[in-house]
């Protein structure tokens, strides 16, 4: 049976997982893991779907860091001189192959609600960047027409702004502590109309045409809209219909649940268009979130050289996001970082260890990769390469790929961070990342539905 999902329920569930963060009622986190190599030539290979996926990386998983911040997102369009951008269509499904929203220069977000077209009907490149906040659309002088949305602040672009996504959210109630940038978010939401004929769209173009007919745009309910055609001489079919405009007002009209658009005169026939309303009931610019379809969320973290459960001088090659992870009493983990390694202490040293060489029990025959050594304390973790044995206390453990020797004084030191616990959300292979104490990751997890 044909089925689909709509994108309510897309952003919807986006909703959630944003929600559940800023409510606190998840605790999120992002993990490292995997310290040994790909393979001799650091081949990153593309995640699977599958357990034994989700079990390899909790088996080298480092540290974790408690989110810092989370936004709805959508894809990134910067505004280009140039491009041809396609109109706000609410019988598009999900994004159309040319974007029909931007971000400019000045990092405000704009939604075109009409192409601009020349008079054989054919969509023109933009040439003039939307600029301004006005509460209403407005049209430049290439022909487009565009409506202003928010502007994202300095501090959301640090956090939640990357090569592909800009952050999206609606504008909470203001109050004296709201910044400008709120306050015009705010405006833009609260005078957004409702039922505007954002655009008329030309379904067929008829016939012979030898004058300009009239457009009528009719409904139950609504009232104010109007528009004005346009025809191609050389072929007498219909090439344009724009919506028409008081001084600089365009008349969208309001209170438009359905609109019906009727062409009449001009000597020609066939000809039908229709109407493009919001996806909204309350318009555009009254919830971004909806404008812009948004389906994404972006999780971040900073990962500091000083933050102490970090290993550094190691590097990882996985991130992951966490939902609700345990501590190593089964205690919900709630502190704002953990190591979940395990560790042994050393009564003695023969030869020194080495990070990243595996070590042997002489008489348990485990193995473990060493991730970091810290006077007597070797912090290690197994892997199905390495096997699951338990090392002992009191046995002589070896580096099999290196000089290291010693004898284990306590074998199975547990982590902060129980590493088997907590939903395991997200993967991302990549490439090694050296840590040290001068530098920071910027992580950015996004989750799209």
């Amino acid at each position: 049976m044909p089925a689909i999902i709509t994108d309510i329920l897309k952003r919807q569930i986006a909703r959630d997982f944003f929600d559940q963060f800023q409510n606190n009622t998840a605790n999120y986190y992002v993990g490292i893991s995997k310290s040994e190599q790909w393979d001799s030539s650091e081949t990153v290979p593309t995640p699977v779907n599958n357990p034994e996926t989700v079990g390899d990386f909790r088996d080298g998983m480092q540290s974790i860091k408690k989110i810092a911040g989370t936004s709805l997102v959508v894809p990134r369009n910067n505004w280009s001189n140039g491009r041809i951008y396609s109109q706000y269509d609410d019988r598009q499904q999900g994004y159309p192959a040319n974007p029909y929203y931007v971000k400019t220069d000045n990092n405000q977000v704009y939604v075109c609600l009409e192409t601009g077209r020349n008079a054989l009907g054919v969509a023109q490149p933009s040439t003039i960047e939307p600029t301004g906040s006005n509460n209403h659309s407005f049209r430049t002088s290439d022909g487009y027409v565009w409506k202003f949305l928010y502007t994202i602040s300095a501090a959301n672009q640090e956090s939640f702004q990357s090569s592909n996504f800009i952050p999206v959210q609606k504008q909470a109630p203001t109050d004296s502590s709201s910044t400008g940038i709120q306050l015009k978010q705010r405006s833009i939401q609260d005078n957004a109309v409702s039922g505007e004929v954002l655009s008329i769209i030309i379904t067929d173009p008829g016939q012979n045409f030898t004058s300009i007919p009239t457009i009528t745009i009719t409904s139950n309910s609504g009232t104010g809209a109007s528009a004005t055609a346009a025809i191609d001489s050389a072929t007498g079919q219909l090439s344009r219909i724009t919506m028409d405009a008081d001084s600089s007002t365009l008349k969208h009209g309001f209170g438009y649940g359905t609109a019906l658009v009727s062409i009449t005169g001009g000597g020609g026939t066939g000809a039908a268009a229709r109407a493009v309303l919001p996806f909204s009931d309350s318009g555009v610019g009254s919830d971004p979130r909806v404008d812009l379809k948004t389906a994404s969320v972006m999780f971040h973290s900073m990962l500091e050289g000083s933050d102490s459960d970090f290993l550094t001088g190691q590097d990882f090659r996985q991130v992951g996001l966490i939902k609700n992870p345990l501590d190593k009493n089964g205690l919900l983990f709630n502190q704002t970082t953990g190591n979940s390694l395990d560790k042994m202490t050393l009564s003695s040293t023969v030869s020194a260890f080495t990070r990243d060489k595996i070590i042997e029990g002489q008489t348990s025959l485990a193995q473990a990769y060493i991730d970091h050594l810290d006077s007597n304390e070797i912090y290690y973790h197994q892997t199905d390469a390495t096997g699951f044995v338990a090392f002992q206390d009191g046995e002589v453990i070896d580096e099999t790929n290196g000089a290291g020797q010693g004898i284990i004084d306590s074998s199975l030191i547990k982590g902060e961070v129980d590493r088997d616990t907590g939903d395991l959300l997200y993967i991302d292979n990549r490439a090694p990342v050296s840590r040290s104490t001068s530098q920071a990751e910027d992580i950015k997890i996004i989750i799209q539905f």
